[in-house]
């Protein structure tokens, strides 16, 4: 029998926030099958709020309670209330306010052990993961056709280096990564960690495989922030490869098959092939489908030098 779960885990509920998106992004049908529909089998619906407030005037509502600790218990009630209300809305609003109580989850302890959170996530969690499921499938599909009509040309270009056009740009970027960094030392300072998992998910992904990532840096940053909560490093990592995972998703749902390669090859530089990543098979299926289409054009050698 599996453990029952105390608590909700972090990276469980950036991973959901992520598949609701893309939810969202797959039509009407979908979002009331996987996200709507769940909630009224679960019998949400008999719950409706009383509020006279709209859902997103509840959102504003709860967000300034979560910035006093003396109404921080009510949260998660609060929360609940919100979805009840939500679902008498719209599908628009149901997203949102799902969106919404997963981050207050992964921002405070005491709200991801909440009964209430245990409760949302034990309705949301299998329908959303089958979601999950049919689009990965879909999703080799839809990447190995759309590169298969790929001209040589399209496919250098998805796997050329940044190149920055002038003085101008390196000194832009410079100052982005500068910035980008201190904002991290700022949450650090202030023990801020739920900010500094996102900020330095964003910096690696976007910076890792630049000139002006300070690899070094990152790493005392990282053994700094180990010491302040234990498993930090492993849960960046986690959050890294849902970041990574679902910008790819993402991209070939679009159409865009150039963000698709980026973001595969960002997984490949920043993992280095570990097949204890997340997401590692998923990811390690859709490269070789790439690179096969690339030996099949003959353009190995070519893209080699370039990069």
């Amino acid at each position: 029998m599996a453990e029952k779960r105390t608590s909700i885990p972090s990276d469980l509920a950036q991973e959901l926030v992520k598949i609701i998106r893309l939810l969202a992004m797959s039509g009407k049908k979908n979002f009331k099958k996987y996200l709507y529909d769940p909630f009224i089998y679960a019998g949400w619906e008999k719950e409706k709020s009383h509020s006279a407030l709209a859902a997103s005037k509840m959102i504003d509502k709860i967000q300034e309670d979560s910035n006093n600790p003396s109404y921080l218990h009510t949260i998660p009630h609060q929360c609940k209330r919100l979805i009840n209300q939500a679902i008498i809305e719209s599908l628009s609003a149901l997203g949102d306010s799902c969106i919404f109580f997963l981050e207050k989850i992964q921002e405070t302890g005491s709200i991801a052990a909440s009964p209430e959170a245990l409760e949302f996530i034990a309705v949301l969690e299998k329908p959303l993961k089958e979601f999950e499921k049919v689009t990965s499938s879909n999703n080799e599909k839809l990447f190995e056709d759309s590169i298969k009509n790929f001209s040589k040309e399209e496919l250098k270009s998805a796997f050329e280096p940044v190149k920055l056009d002038g003085t101008r740009q390196k000194v832009y970027l410079d100052t982005e990564v500068h910035t980008l960094y201190q904002q991290i030392l700022s949450a650090a300072k202030v023990n801020n960690l739920v900010r500094c998992k996102k900020l330095l998910s964003r910096y690696i992904i976007n910076y890792s495989d630049s000139e002006t990532y300070s690899e070094q840096e990152v790493e005392n940053l990282l053994d700094a922030l180990g010491k302040r909560e234990v498993g930090f490093k492993e849960t960046l990592r986690d959050s890294l490869a849902i970041e990574l995972y679902f910008s790819i998703t993402k991209g070939i749902l679009e159409g865009n098959a150039k963000k698709a390669i980026q973001g595969i090859r960002k997984y490949a530089h920043i993992f280095e092939g570990d097949p204890n990543t997340k997401y590692y098979y998923e990811i390690d299926s859709l490269e070789r489908k790439l690179y096969g289409i690339i030996q099949a054009k003959d353009l190995m050698k070519e893209l080699r030098k370039g990069v």
